[in-house]
């Protein structure tokens, strides 16, 4: 199998060769043997298909012994979506993580998301064959790293020089940012409606990583950093995680970024005549701020598309290198940091949820690397930096929520964020929380193919008999915070926003989900399925 591979890839370097696709080999990958990846041996003048993914990434897989290679779905179009595990020893599913005793911290990494930002694609797929190549590499023993290179495989492969406008390269062409049904795989996080987006829920909820890049590249601002990155902004992140990453992990990667010869930055663009550096949204469609609310690291690399391609790829690799360097460092205090957040999840209930948010400024203000606009002039621009997201609206977390009538789609989707569900086995009379719709608002404009939807409500607390069948989200597990924004009326992004409800709801009727704030003794099991 490993002669068959080597000789595939070959033969697939030769065909790329007679189609003009492979220019002169750098000399920067003289280490990669006969396995360059499409952006090297094309001297970075292109990206690679899908096809050219899973070649290279069998290739990995059969010259390692510690390399698995997995499938975890196929796109709406029926593109393999598969990626590579690797670890000393090595492991094939997540099962056997506990095999490897304590202290491992499972590490998933992602490009594509955006197929036509597809620096972060190659970056991985360079880091991967190093992982690959190299037995006594130090993280291998330390992580397990699950690599996603082509996450948007449809978007990759519809590839034209047209898909991204003023990025610098590749020159033969790139993916589209969407996938082959127009959506966005960067909004899909909360309403998982494509099968790219519950697949890669899905591996994220069985691996359960401690630390997730998400790779993108940027469209805003003329800025002067090759590569910028952000956080989770969300004021419902639990547990200091946030503070964490602001005073701690993240001023760590910039050191050693910059040790490297690469100045970073939060990502961000400049606003009101260079006078403000503002930053993106909090809410959890957006892959960062969804692994945040699961109570996780989630890290956004955005390589700067202004800047030539060979810099972004090696810009993104040496960022992600970095970011795994620093975990790996501070890796008991993530395990016990990520581990008391878990842990807390069990008595949730009682606590504050933040459910909106407004952008405001840090207290400091900061310098920017910038340019004279119109012009290559450097300049620093010392600005506010509103990348702080405060709460405007909170909700007490009940102690379970109740469903009485359970839409099928709502059930799926909640399974699909790994939710878990129980079933009431009898008859119950309880207090509950009935919130009655006060107004509702609806967008005119679709957005991700949907007009968004907006509550306000009331609360109305009576006596309901439950009945045997009813469906119940308990808020003591490990994803109650999220089951709570899915769930809850007035949340700014959860399945109100993205019309899961929209059957059921009308001014002055009841939201059908109740809310339970007092223990009750009902019998419950788990959901057929769970």
């Amino acid at each position: 199998m490993r002669v068959c591979c080597v000789l595939c890839w070959v033969l697939l370097c030769w065909v790329l060769l007679c189609c003009g696709r492979v220019l002169a080999v750098p000399q920067e990958f003289a280490g990669a043997g006969d396995l360059p990846t499409v952006a090297e041996a094309s001297g970075y003048q292109a990206t690679s298909t899908s096809e050219e993914v899973l070649i290279f990434l069998r290739a990995c897989d059969e010259r390692s012994e510690h390399v698995r290679m997995f499938e975890f779905g196929r796109t709406e179009q029926g593109r393999l979506m598969s990626g590579l595990v690797i670890a000393d020893p090595p492991v094939a599913d997540p099962g056997q993580l506990s095999s490897l005793g304590q202290g491992r911290l499972v590490v998933m990494l992602l490009g594509n998301i955006h197929s036509g930002e597809c620096d972060g694609k190659e970056a991985l797929l360079m880091l991967a064959r190093e992982l690959a190549l190299t037995p006594d590499h130090p993280w291998l023993q330390r992580a397990v790293i699950v690599v996603v290179p082509n996450y948007n495989a449809d978007g990759n492969d519809q590839m034209s020089v047209d898909n991204r406008p003023g990025q610098v390269g590749p020159v033969r062409g790139m993916g589209r940012r969407e996938t082959s049904r127009g959506f966005d795989l960067n909004r899909d996080f909360v309403k998982l409606e494509t099968a790219e987006g519950r697949a890669l829920v899905r591996l994220i909820d069985q691996w359960n990583p401690h630390l997730f890049i998400d790779c993108h590249t940027t469209n805003g601002s003329v800025h002067r950093y090759p590569l910028t990155y952000d956080i989770p902004h969300n004021p419902a992140v639990a547990g200091g995680l946030r503070e964490f990453l602001r005073e701690e992990f993240i001023p760590e990667v910039t050191q050693r970024m910059r040790t490297a010869g690469i100045e970073t930055f939060y990502y961000g663009n400049f606003a009101r005549q260079h006078s403000r550096w503002e930053s993106f949204g909090f809410e959890p469609r957006y892959s960062t701020e969804y692994l945040g609310i699961r109570g996780r690291i989630g890290i956004l690399s955005e390589s700067y598309s202004y800047a030539d391609y060979r810099t972004r790829v090696l810009a993104s690799r040496e960022f992600v290198r970095q970011c795994v360097e620093a975990s790996l460092s501070r890796a008991d205090q993530i395990s016990r940091l990520l581990g008391a957040i878990e842990e807390s999840a069990v008595s949730v209930a009682g606590s504050e949820l933040p459910l909106n948010a407004v952008l405001g400024p840090f207290e400091q203000k900061v310098t920017v690397l910038g340019r004279v606009p119109g012009t290559e002039e450097p300049r620093d621009y010392e600005v506010e930096y509103w990348g702080r997201y405060e709460a405007t609206e909170r909700v007490t977390v009940p102690v379970a929520y109740v469903l009485p009538e359970a839409d099928p789609e709502v059930l799926r989707n909640l399974r699909n964020h790994g939710v878990r569900l129980m079933v009431l086995q009898r008859a119950v009379r309880v207090p509950v929380v009935v919130r009655r719709v006060v107004s509702l608002e609806r967008s005119a404009m679709a957005f991700q193919q949907h007009h968004l939807v907006q509550l306000q409500t009331e609360d109305v607390r009576v006596e309901r008999e439950l009945g045997a069948g009813a469906v119940i989200v308990r808020t003591s597990q490990p994803l109650g915070r999220l089951a709570s924004w899915l769930l809850e009326p007035e949340s700014s992004d959860g399945l109100v926003t993205w019309n899961f409800f929209d059957e059921r709801l009308r001014e002055g009727g009841e939201y059908p989900v109740f809310s339970v704030t007092g223990e009750v003794d009902w019998l419950l099991e788990p959901l057929a399925g769970e």
